[in-house]
C-alpha cells in the first residue's frame, strides 16, 4: 500500500533527556492506527514532531513518499488536542470550522463547500449556529474534528481522544472515527484506552522509554499490549475492545 506518511531513524531529546530514541515507522494511506505506551513513552512528542509543532534532532519525515519540512506538515498533518476546547475559536460552529480555511484565502464559495461537507460528516448540522461552548464534551471534540477536515489535511493525528468525556461523549467520539476510516482518511490516533476502541484499527504502535517497541497488524499484537501495563478487559478478545459493544 502506499505510504501516507513515514518517519526515518527520529531521534528527540529535550533539556539533556532522549524523549525519542531512533524510531522509525510507516502509516499506510487510509488506515486508522492506534499509538499507545505508557504515560511518559514519548507519544505526543512523537506526535507534536510528526505534526510540525517541534523539530526532532535527527531523522526525516515523508509525506506521500516526499520529504516534507514543518511548514509541510503544518498544512498537511491535522492534529486534534486532547483538549478539544483550544481549538475553538469561534461565537457558531460554523464560523469556527470557516475560520481555517478563510485563512488559507480560498474564496468564499470553497469555504462553504467544505464547511457543509465538514457538518455532514460528523453530524452537525443542527449544530451549525450553536455556540460551541454549549455543545457536550463529545460534540465539542466533533466540533475539533470538523475543523480540522475543512482544511483537507492528509493525516489525522488525534491525541487522548477520550479524555475527561463520558460514556456517551466516548461513544460519539468512536463513531466518528470509524465515519472518517470508512471515508478514506489517514488516522493515528495516540490513546492509552485501547480498550475502547483498538478492534476498529488496523494498524498497532506500542512505545516504550522513547522507543517503538513493536509495529504491525493490530489484532495480531493487541495481546502484547499487557506486557506495557496497558489495560485490557479479563479475557477480552481483540473484537470485545470496543466500547459500542457494551
Amino acid at each position: 500500500m502506499e505510504s501516507a506518511l513515514e518517519i526515518e531513524n527520529l531521534s528527540l531529546s529535550i533539556s539533556g533527556k532522549k524523549i525519542l530514541d531512533d524510531i522509525s515507522l510507516k502509516l499506510e494511506r487510509g488506515s486508522f492506527a492506534a499509538l499507545c505506551g505508557r504515560n511518559g513513552a514519548g507519544k505526543s512528542q512523537l506526535l507534536r514532531c510528526m505534526k510540525g509543532l517541534r523539530k526532532p534532532d535527527e531523522g526525516r519525515i515523508l509525506i506521500g513518499g516526499i520529504e516534507a519540512g514543518e511548514k509541510d506538515r503544518m498544512k498537511k498533518c491535522a492534529l486534534v488536542f486532547q483538549n478539544a476546547q483550544m481549538q475553538i475559536v469561534s461565537q457558531s460552529v460554523e464560523k469556527d470550522i470557516a475560520f481555517g480555511p478563510e485563512n488559507l484565502g480560498l474564496d468564499r464559495a470553497e469555504v462553504e463547500r467544505r464547511v457543509a461537507y465538514a457538518l455532514h460528516l460528523m453530524g452537525l448540522e443542527d449544530k451549525a449556529k450553536q455556540r460551541p461552548q454549549t455543545l457536550s464534551g463529545g460534540e465539542m471534540r466533533k466540533c475539533a474534528i470538523a475543523g480540522i477536515l475543512a482544511m483537507e489535511p492528509d493525516v489525522i493525528f488525534m491525541d487522548e481522544p477520550f479524555a475527561n468525556l463520558d460514556y456517551p461523549s466516548t461513544l460519539t467520539v468512536i463513531r466518528s472515527l470509524i465515519t472518517l476510516h470508512e471515508k478514506g482518511y489517514t488516522i493515528l490516533v495516540v490513546s492509552h484506552e485501547a480498550e475502547k476502541f483498538l478492534a476498529h484499527t488496523d494498524t498497532l504502535f506500542i512505545m516504550e522509554d522513547g522507543k517503538l517497541k513493536e509495529a504491525g497488524d493490530s489484532q495480531k499484537l493487541f495481546s502484547q499490549l499487557s506486557d506495557y501495563d496497558i489495560y485490557l478487559p479479563s479475557g477480552a478478545s481483540f473484537g470485545d475492545l470496543t466500547w459500542l459493544k457494551r
